[in-house]
């Protein structure tokens, strides 16, 4: 478990939001408890909050690196690809009839 206040390199293959990518490869500050992900749209893993320049973030643990707590124990976890059978729920059916959607490939290809 990593503490608050321990401060921890983030790595640079971490895939992060076009808003927290300013954090990828820098230091920052836990700032939370270790957390569950909220949601099955997450990856499985273990979660904190992070501070970096002012800014909060979530980060998974194993995206981070402790520095002023090394003996820290971190979880870490496979990375799966959501396309696997059961990760996510299945979608909703739709309707094929192409006067559900006015812009249909047949309407493109005639203008």
């Amino acid at each position: 478990m990593i503490k608050i206040g321990t401060l921890c390199y983030v790595v640079d293959t971490c895939i992060a939001s076009p808003r927290a990518r300013c954090a990828v490869g820098k230091v920052v500050e836990v700032v939370s408890v270790p957390y569950d992900p909220p949601d099955y749209t997450y990856l499985p893993g273990t979660y904190y909050d992070v501070r970096f320049r002012g800014l909060l973030f979530y980060c998974r643990s194993d995206k981070l690196v402790p520095i002023s707590d090394p003996d820290a124990e971190i979880e870490r976890w496979e990375d799966v690809f959501l396309e696997e059978p059961g990760l996510l729920p299945a979608p909703a059916p739709q309707s094929t009839s192409s006067r559900s959607c006015g812009n249909t490939f047949e309407t493109f290809a005639s203008r």
